[in-house]
């Protein structure tokens, strides 16, 4: 009898522990070649942390330290579809943006609605970084264009390696 109330009270506590440890959730599909076996997991906060210190650094005009968190051979695709060239050529043109809208008063401002990363093998570094953001365009004659952007972001070793936007513009409807 002492034997059995010690293997039930092992098996107790190895149950306890068992059901603690439960498996990492994971969910979704992919038709991208070579994983399409493979499902969504949650990814890590230091790669969403690498996407609010680029954006902070962005909106900051702060381009040397935007820099630090863009590889030297990311690929970035804004709306439009035309890849920039370089991360030179992606920081010269928003430099000269912000000196033309801030020579005729022109303002753009954005925030962040939400932040996730979701990751395809957690045992392999890099993560997709999913930004939604809320902007708003003011003119200098005070005309006001909102607009919703969707930027995905694949993050290794704390680094943008591929950057896509996707914008819709915000149609204010009126009462006429």
């Amino acid at each position: 009898m002492k034997h059995l109330k010690y293997l039930l009270s092992l098996s107790m506590i190895c149950l306890f522990i068992v059901s603690c440890n439960s498996p990492e959730r994971s969910v979704g599909m992919s038709s991208w070649e070579g994983v399409e076996e493979m499902k969504w997991h949650i990814g890590t906060q230091s790669a969403v942390d690498v996407a609010k210190a680029m954006d902070a650094a962005w909106q900051a005009r702060n381009y040397e330290e935007m820099r630090t968190y863009i590889s030297d051979t990311a690929s970035i695709t804004p709306s439009g579809g035309n890849t920039w060239s370089s991360v030179d050529d992606f920081i010269d043109r928003w430099k000269y943006n912000d000196s033309v809208w801030d020579s005729n008063g022109s303002k753009l401002t954005w925030t962040f609605t939400n932040l996730f990363s979701v990751d395809l093998d957690p045992s392999s570094g890099g993560e997709h970084v999913h930004a939604d953001l809320l902007g708003t365009f003011t003119t200098q004659d005070g005309n006001v264009d909102n607009f919703r952007v969707m930027n995905r972001y694949y993050i290794i070793d704390g680094k943008i390696v591929m950057w896509n936007s996707y914008s819709q513009e915000i149609v204010d409807e009126t009462n006429e």
